[in-house]
């Protein structure tokens, strides 16, 4: 089974070398676009990609949009011992 990528974990190396917000909004933008992906979903990256004003706040929703969907939040931090091996095993 190959794992799935999110839209955010495969353009975030990109987006954080890149220094213009310019740049980094034309490249997620064409990328997303590019992708087959749910048009609801689409559109919202999208909107929030072009409401961006600064580089920052631009990486900053790339970042908060990592933790939210890998799976990387504040809320999956406190896992016990046993969850955190369950999600290492192979089938």
């Amino acid at each position: 089974m190959v794992p799935i990528k999110s839209i955010f974990e495969q353009i975030s190396a990109q987006v954080f070398t890149m220094k213009s917000l310019t740049e980094a909004k034309q490249f997620t933008t064409e990328f997303v676009e590019g992708k087959n992906i749910n048009e609801t979903d689409k559109k919202s990256i999208l909107k929030a990609v072009n409401e961006s004003k600064s580089l920052i706040s631009f990486q900053t929703y790339i970042c908060n949009s990592l933790l939210k969907y890998e799976g990387l939040g504040a809320n999956k931090i406190n896992k016990t011992a046993r969850e955190a091996a369950s999600e290492t095993q192979f089938d």
